[in-house]
């Protein structure tokens, strides 16, 4: 595994960073995007962009805002629309590189950080592809009166914040291995108890906790119609194919993803509304779960299927 040290700078100067997987020679690069509250040493990223790599793919992998070794006046406070802006900016890094070819540079993301990829790819015209893995397609609450409870303590935390106090913070994953506000439809719980202790091993800089206020945000967060709209724009007036803008999506759906389900994923794929020229792939994964998805068992076979993606799109050759 060889990568460099990096970091770049966001459009309002905070300080992003990460590691650079160059390849041998220019061609496709990627940006990586963890999941929720995640940092970059976490749920296998390292190995699958040195594998990226190893296929001729230079992979950027970052610590989001707020999270690890990155910048950001308020740690763990997870923002989707932030997020979404970052991911442009670490492009922008991305494209300055010598082994990145500009015209054949992508997003990559899993769970939160697939819906953040899927969400920028509609909104920003450099990109040629995306890959979403496990992407999360529901951002609610295990009941509405869940749903209601947390926001009244969202309510209480924004009344504390005006008087001058700190923001309440939550843990992410408790001592049962569930969500502590009880996010989303479920996960499974000795996965993610194992990956939280895995975690303070072999990522110093992660925290088991978010602002409160993250899950107000995420519970604002609508970006389905966007992603609906990713395979449109492809041919210009006369029918030509644009040189430039988005040519291809690929989405890994986990059999067995309980956090993300895996009906909810498909859907989601199937919404996308596609042009002549645009490539649409959805590639399952048997037997996977939302946390191990990308683990030693499932990621060869995952990077064969999403290299030879990224080769159809932006060099044309066929599956």
């Amino acid at each position: 595994m060889s990568y460099l040290e990096t970091k770049f700078r966001t459009i309002d100067g905070v300080e992003l960073h990460g590691r650079v997987y160059a390849a041998s020679k220019p061609g496709p690069g990627i940006v990586m995007c963890p999941g929720f509250n995640c940092v970059l040493a976490m749920l296998n990223l390292p190995d699958c962009a040195s594998s990226l790599q190893n296929h001729g793919i230079t992979t950027l992998l970052y610590d989001p805002r707020n999270t690890g070794s990155s910048g950001g006046h308020l740690r763990n406070d997870i923002d989707p629309p932030q997020a979404i802006s970052d991911i442009s900016d670490a492009l922008t890094h991305l494209l300055s590189l010598p082994s990145v070819t500009p015209s054949q540079a992508g997003l990559f993301g899993i769970s939160f950080g697939g819906s953040v990829a899927l969400t920028a790819s509609a909104l920003d015209p450099r990109l040629a592809f995306t890959v979403a893995v496990a992407p999360l397609t529901d951002f609610d609450f295990a009941s509405f009166a869940q749903r209601r409870r947390v926001l009244l303590k969202c309510a209480k935390d924004r009344e504390s914040q005006v008087l001058g106090n700190e923001p309440f913070k939550v843990p992410v994953i408790n001592k049962d291995g569930e969500n502590a506000v009880g996010f989303g439809h479920g996960i499974d719980a000795e996965k993610c108890g194992r990956l939280v202790r895995e975690a303070r091993e072999i990522a110093p800089g992660y925290v088991n906790s978010v602002t409160m206020m993250t899950y107000y945000k995420l519970a604002m967060w609508t970006p389905w119609p966007l992603w609906k709209t990713l395979g449109l724009g492809v041919a210009e007036s006369g029918g030509r194919r644009s040189a430039r803008g988005l040519k291809g999506v690929l989405v890994v759906v986990p059999e067995l993803d309980t956090m993300s389900f895996p009906a909810l994923q498909r859907q989601c794929y199937e919404d996308i509304e596609c042009e002549e020229g645009f490539q649409k792939r959805l590639v399952e994964v048997e037997g996977a779960g939302h946390e191990d998805v990308l683990g030693e068992k499932y990621l060869e076979g995952i990077i064969e299927r999403i290299t030879t993606f990224i080769n159809g799109v932006v060099l044309h050759k066929e599956d």
